[in-house]
Protein backbone atom coordinates (compact mmCIF):
# COMPACT_ATOMS: atom_id res chain seq x y z
CA UNK A 1 0.00 0.00 0.00
CA UNK A 2 1.29 3.47 -0.86
CA UNK A 3 1.89 5.68 2.12
CA UNK A 4 0.07 8.98 2.61
CA UNK A 5 2.83 10.97 0.95
CA UNK A 6 2.74 8.97 -2.29
CA UNK A 7 -0.91 9.35 -3.22
CA UNK A 8 -3.84 11.70 -3.34
CA UNK A 9 -3.52 15.46 -2.96
CA UNK A 10 -0.08 15.55 -1.30
CA UNK A 11 1.85 18.17 -3.26
CA UNK A 12 4.81 20.48 -2.60
CA UNK A 13 2.30 23.31 -2.08
CA UNK A 14 0.69 21.36 0.75
CA UNK A 15 3.92 21.23 2.73
CA UNK A 16 4.11 25.02 2.92
CA UNK A 17 1.30 24.94 5.47
CA UNK A 18 1.64 21.46 6.96
CA UNK A 19 3.67 20.63 10.03
CA UNK A 20 6.94 19.25 8.63
CA UNK A 21 6.76 15.64 9.71
CA UNK A 22 5.83 12.47 7.80
CA UNK A 23 2.24 11.28 7.65
CA UNK A 24 1.67 7.72 8.85
CA UNK A 25 0.56 4.90 6.62
CA UNK A 26 -3.23 4.71 6.49
CA UNK A 27 -4.22 1.45 8.15
CA UNK A 28 -6.40 0.08 10.94
CA UNK A 29 -6.00 -2.75 13.43
CA UNK A 30 -9.30 -4.27 12.33
CA UNK A 31 -12.60 -3.27 10.75
CA UNK A 32 -14.71 -1.39 13.29
CA UNK A 33 -17.83 0.45 12.05
CA UNK A 34 -18.28 2.15 15.43
CA UNK A 35 -14.91 3.85 15.02
CA UNK A 36 -15.80 4.69 11.44
CA UNK A 37 -18.95 6.46 12.57
CA UNK A 38 -16.98 8.31 15.22
CA UNK A 39 -14.51 9.57 12.63
CA UNK A 40 -17.40 10.79 10.48
CA UNK A 41 -17.71 13.61 13.04
CA UNK A 42 -14.16 14.73 12.22
CA UNK A 43 -14.79 14.17 8.53
CA UNK A 44 -18.14 15.87 7.99
CA UNK A 45 -19.62 17.06 11.29
CA UNK A 46 -20.12 20.65 12.44
CA UNK A 47 -16.46 20.84 13.49
CA UNK A 48 -14.82 18.84 10.73
CA UNK A 49 -12.36 18.84 7.88
CA UNK A 50 -15.22 19.45 5.44
CA UNK A 51 -16.30 22.54 7.39
CA UNK A 52 -12.71 23.79 7.58
CA UNK A 53 -12.17 23.38 3.83
CA UNK A 54 -15.33 25.28 2.94
CA UNK A 55 -14.78 28.00 5.55
CA UNK A 56 -11.17 28.65 4.55
CA UNK A 57 -12.02 28.61 0.86
CA UNK A 58 -14.81 31.16 1.39
CA UNK A 59 -12.50 33.39 3.43
CA UNK A 60 -9.88 33.03 0.69
CA UNK A 61 -12.36 34.17 -1.96
CA UNK A 62 -13.62 37.26 -0.13
CA UNK A 63 -10.22 38.41 1.17
CA UNK A 64 -8.21 37.89 -2.00
CA UNK A 65 -8.57 41.39 -3.45
CA UNK A 66 -7.65 43.30 -0.30
CA UNK A 67 -5.44 40.82 1.58
CA UNK A 68 -3.80 38.61 -1.04
CA UNK A 69 -1.13 37.33 1.37
CA UNK A 70 -3.75 36.16 3.86
CA UNK A 71 -5.90 34.71 1.09
CA UNK A 72 -2.93 32.71 -0.18
CA UNK A 73 -2.36 31.35 3.33
CA UNK A 74 -5.99 30.32 3.65
CA UNK A 75 -5.84 28.52 0.32
CA UNK A 76 -2.66 26.77 1.39
CA UNK A 77 -4.14 25.68 4.73
CA UNK A 78 -7.23 24.46 2.92
CA UNK A 79 -5.02 22.08 0.90
CA UNK A 80 -3.80 20.52 4.14
CA UNK A 81 -7.38 20.13 5.36
CA UNK A 82 -8.23 18.43 2.06
CA UNK A 83 -5.44 15.96 2.73
CA UNK A 84 -6.84 15.33 6.21
CA UNK A 85 -10.27 14.78 4.66
CA UNK A 86 -8.80 12.30 2.17
CA UNK A 87 -6.94 10.36 4.89
CA UNK A 88 -10.07 10.22 7.05
CA UNK A 89 -12.19 9.04 4.11
CA UNK A 90 -9.78 6.21 3.37
CA UNK A 91 -9.63 5.26 7.05
CA UNK A 92 -13.41 5.35 7.43
CA UNK A 93 -13.77 2.97 4.47
CA UNK A 94 -11.20 0.60 6.00
CA UNK A 95 -13.31 0.63 9.15
CA UNK A 96 -16.33 -0.51 7.14
CA UNK A 97 -18.30 2.73 6.76
CA UNK A 98 -19.30 4.70 3.64
CA UNK A 99 -17.61 8.14 3.85
CA UNK A 100 -20.63 10.19 2.84
CA UNK A 101 -20.70 13.76 4.12
CA UNK A 102 -22.84 13.05 7.14
CA UNK A 103 -22.83 11.92 10.74
CA UNK A 104 -25.15 9.68 12.73
CA UNK A 105 -27.21 11.15 15.56
CA UNK A 106 -27.83 9.45 18.89
CA UNK A 107 -31.08 8.12 17.43
CA UNK A 108 -29.14 6.60 14.51
CA UNK A 109 -30.45 9.14 12.00
CA UNK A 110 -28.21 10.46 9.24
CA UNK A 111 -27.46 14.20 9.36
CA UNK A 112 -25.75 15.47 6.24
CA UNK A 113 -23.18 18.24 6.21
CA UNK A 114 -24.71 21.72 5.88
CA UNK A 115 -23.22 25.00 4.66
CA UNK A 116 -24.65 26.75 7.73
CA UNK A 117 -21.88 25.05 9.74
CA UNK A 118 -19.25 27.51 8.53
CA UNK A 119 -18.57 31.04 9.80
CA UNK A 120 -18.81 33.55 6.96
CA UNK A 121 -17.79 36.67 8.90
CA UNK A 122 -17.65 40.36 8.06
CA UNK A 123 -13.99 41.35 7.97
CA UNK A 124 -10.45 39.99 8.09
CA UNK A 125 -10.05 39.97 11.85
CA UNK A 126 -13.30 38.27 12.81
CA UNK A 127 -12.73 35.65 10.11
CA UNK A 128 -9.20 34.80 11.20
CA UNK A 129 -10.24 34.83 14.86
CA UNK A 130 -12.94 32.29 14.06
CA UNK A 131 -10.51 30.24 11.98
CA UNK A 132 -8.29 30.04 15.06
CA UNK A 133 -11.28 29.02 17.16
CA UNK A 134 -12.23 26.37 14.62
CA UNK A 135 -8.73 24.89 14.75
CA UNK A 136 -8.83 24.73 18.56
CA UNK A 137 -12.25 23.05 18.40
CA UNK A 138 -10.87 20.49 15.94
CA UNK A 139 -7.92 19.75 18.22
CA UNK A 140 -10.30 19.23 21.14
CA UNK A 141 -12.48 16.83 19.13
CA UNK A 142 -9.49 14.83 17.94
CA UNK A 143 -8.18 14.55 21.51
CA UNK A 144 -11.55 13.31 22.74
CA UNK A 145 -11.76 10.77 19.94
CA UNK A 146 -8.23 9.55 20.63
CA UNK A 147 -9.37 8.69 24.15
CA UNK A 148 -12.38 6.77 22.80
CA UNK A 149 -10.42 4.70 20.28
CA UNK A 150 -8.43 1.56 21.08
CA UNK A 151 -6.51 1.30 17.82
CA UNK A 152 -2.86 2.42 17.74
CA UNK A 153 -2.95 3.20 14.02
CA UNK A 154 -5.95 5.49 14.36
CA UNK A 155 -4.42 7.21 17.36
CA UNK A 156 -1.23 7.81 15.37
CA UNK A 157 -3.15 9.29 12.44
CA UNK A 158 -5.16 11.61 14.66
CA UNK A 159 -2.01 12.73 16.47
CA UNK A 160 -0.39 13.65 13.16
CA UNK A 161 -3.47 15.60 12.08
CA UNK A 162 -3.41 17.44 15.41
CA UNK A 163 0.14 18.60 14.70
CA UNK A 164 -1.09 20.21 11.50
CA UNK A 165 -4.01 21.89 13.26
CA UNK A 166 -1.72 23.33 15.94
CA UNK A 167 0.63 24.56 13.22
CA UNK A 168 -2.31 26.29 11.53
CA UNK A 169 -3.12 28.05 14.80
CA UNK A 170 0.43 29.40 14.83
CA UNK A 171 0.09 30.61 11.23
CA UNK A 172 -3.27 32.26 11.87
CA UNK A 173 -1.99 33.89 15.06
CA UNK A 174 0.76 35.47 12.97
CA UNK A 175 -1.92 37.00 10.75
CA UNK A 176 -3.75 38.32 13.81
CA UNK A 177 -0.57 39.83 15.18
CA UNK A 178 0.18 41.55 11.87
CA UNK A 179 -3.28 42.89 11.02
CA UNK A 180 -5.39 42.77 14.19
CA UNK A 181 -3.01 43.30 17.12
CA UNK A 182 -5.30 45.69 19.07
CA UNK A 183 -8.08 43.08 18.89
CA UNK A 184 -5.93 40.07 19.73
CA UNK A 185 -6.87 38.62 23.16
CA UNK A 186 -4.29 37.00 25.38
CA UNK A 187 -4.11 33.25 24.81
CA UNK A 188 -2.03 30.53 26.39
CA UNK A 189 0.22 29.35 23.57
CA UNK A 190 1.87 26.55 25.54
CA UNK A 191 -0.14 23.91 23.65
CA UNK A 192 0.85 24.91 20.15
CA UNK A 193 2.75 22.52 17.92
CA UNK A 194 6.40 21.85 18.76
CA UNK A 195 9.03 23.68 16.77
CA UNK A 196 9.44 21.98 13.39
CA UNK A 197 12.75 20.51 12.29
CA UNK A 198 15.03 22.68 10.17
CA UNK A 199 14.17 20.85 6.95
CA UNK A 200 10.83 19.37 5.79
CA UNK A 201 10.70 15.63 5.15
CA UNK A 202 11.82 14.39 1.76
Amino acid sequence: MANAQEKGCVTPALYRCAYPAPYPEIRVARQNPAYGRLLLEDYAGVVSETSAIMQYNYHHFVLENQYSEVADLLGCVSLVEMHHQEMLAETIMMLGVDPRYRVFTYTNEEKYWDASYIFYGNDLCDRIAMDIGSEWAAVTNYRVHQCMIDDPYLKELLERIILDELHHITLFNQVMQKYCQPQLPHRDTSKTAPDPPDQPPK
